[in-house]
Order: C-alpha cells, then sequence, then structure tokens
C-alpha cells in the first residue's frame, strides 16, 4: 500500500459517508505519485489535499493566487493529463483578477507572461510567468528563457520543473498533482468547492451546473478529475505561507 493510497481513505471514507459523490469520470482513475524533486526528502511541512472536481481544484490555485507575491516560484510535478495546466490556468486568472484571461499551455513557446493587470505599482499582483519546460532536455536547454529576471520580478509557474535540476531556486513551492478517484488511508484535507455566486456551496450542482462548460474553455483545460495535491514548501517563508492556506481551508 503506497503513502498515497494511504492518504486517500479519510476522505473518500467521508464522501461515503456524506453521500456526496465527487463527480467523477465513470472508468476508474489509477493513483500514481508524481516523481519526488531532488530536494523531495525534505517533507517539512507538506500539505496533502484532496480536490474532489475541478472547482475544488480551482479553489486551491486561488488560495495560492491570493498570496502571490513577486519572487514566487511554484514548480508543478505531475504526470501528463495529472492537472498541471488546470491549476496554473486558475492560478493565472486569480492573480489578474479576470476569470476570461486566455491562458493557453505554453508547451511550444515555453513560456506566457500576463502583466496586463499590472499598473506598475510594486504593491499590487505581481505578473505571472507560466513555464512548460516538457521539450527541454535539462538544465542547459533553459539559459534563453531568462530564468533569473523571472524568479526577480514575476511569480513564476514551472510545469515539469524537474527539467531545472539544481537550476531550481531553493525557496520555492513543489506542488505535486496527481489524478486520482479512490484510496486507502487517513490525514488528508479534503477541499470544497467555493461557494456558488448565490452564496451556496453548490454541492447539488443546482448553483452553477458543473455539467455546463463555460464559452470560452478550453476543452484542454475542461475535466471533472479528482485530484491529491501535495504542497510542499522549501524554505521557512513558504512554510509559513502553507501554515496559514491550511487554516483557512479549516475553517
Amino acid at each position: 500500500m503506497t503513502p498515497l493510497t494511504r492518504a486517500l481513505a479519510g476522505p473518500a471514507r467521508a464522501l461515503a459517508r456524506s453521500g456526496r459523490s465527487p463527480r467523477a469520470p465513470a472508468r476508474r482513475l489509477v493513483a500514481t505519485a508524481s516523481a519526488p524533486s531532488s530536494s523531495s526528502s525534505n517533507d517539512e511541512g507538506v500539505l496533502v489535499l484532496f480536490a474532489p472536481t475541478l472547482r475544488a481544484t480551482e479553489r486551491v490555485a486561488a488560495l495560492l493566487a491570493a498570496d502571490a507575491r513577486r519572487g514566487d516560484v511554484l514548480c508543478l510535478h505531475g504526470e501528463v493529463g495529472a492537472g498541471k495546466s488546470a491549476l496554473s490556468r486558475a492560478y493565472v486568472r486569480a492573480v489578474a483578477g479576470d476569470p476570461h484571461v486566455d491562458v493557453p499551455s505554453p508547451t511550444f513557446l515555453l513560456q506566457q507572461v500576463y502583466d496586463d493587470h499590472c499598473d506598475g505599482d510594486d504593491a499590487g499582483p505581481p505578473p505571472v510567468h507560466h513555464f512548460d519546460l516538457y521539450r527541454l532536455k535539462g538544465p542547459g536547454d533553459c539559459d534563453r528563457l531568462g530564468l533569473e529576471e523571472s524568479f526577480a520580478t514575476a511569480s513564476s509557474l514551472i510545469e515539469w520543473a524537474e527539467r531545472l535540476g539544481e537550476r531550481c531556486p531553493g525557496e520555492r513551492l513543489d506542488v505535486y498533482i496527481d489524478a486520482a478517484a479512490v484510496g486507502d488511508g487517513a490525514g488528508v484535507v479534503v477541499v470544497d468547492e467555493p461557494p456558488g455566486e448565490d452564496g451556496e456551496d453548490g454541492e447539488d450542482g443546482e448553483d452553477d451546473d458543473d455539467d455546463e462548460e463555460d464559452d470560452d474553455a478550453d476543452p484542454a483545460f475542461v475535466d471533472r478529475k479528482p485530484r491529491v495535491i501535495r504542497l510542499a514548501p522549501r524554505g521557512d517563508a513558504w512554510r509559513r505561507r502553507v501554515d496559514s492556506l491550511a487554516a483557512k481551508l479549516a475553517r
């Protein structure tokens, strides 16, 4: 029995007792643990979340975005289709304060910059630099991306961050995402969906009808996969911020 599998029993049993359905696809999703980064042996302060729906995943992204700062580095890890792009899309839109911002995958361009929401005030929301390093072979291929400038002046989202190797900054948040529907264990935090516009939780689907896609939604980002999201802080500052996020979810 893997640690990830053990981690899911609590939320799975809780959902079963409440009669709530995570509205997952009919097929069974297999839980697989993402390969950890080179420094992932330090698991102090790791927060394990179970997001049963896409909207719950988006809530995690919004909570992270609410505290976004210049100099933030968020390294996203997970297999193809695990949900890195879905979380990135929600994060960019939350920082920008616009739910309709187009957030295409940067797989081929390697980087997308979002700064239209910035007014030149350093106290306001930071620009977001969204990277996808899937096509790179290793750290040497990153020279043309201007990573050091991004790390200093923007909030950087990096998919396939393991390609950075030792160039990955020590102060960062590692985000491990796994598609998973069932589990066997305890100790995770179940993330509820955010309230609907009418103030209701929307658990019965009457607030926004989860089965209907937004008109502007890119099909590549539309899914209803339950996910396990591990937030692994690297450095004291990120540990404090993850603790604060955990407290918000506990309210």
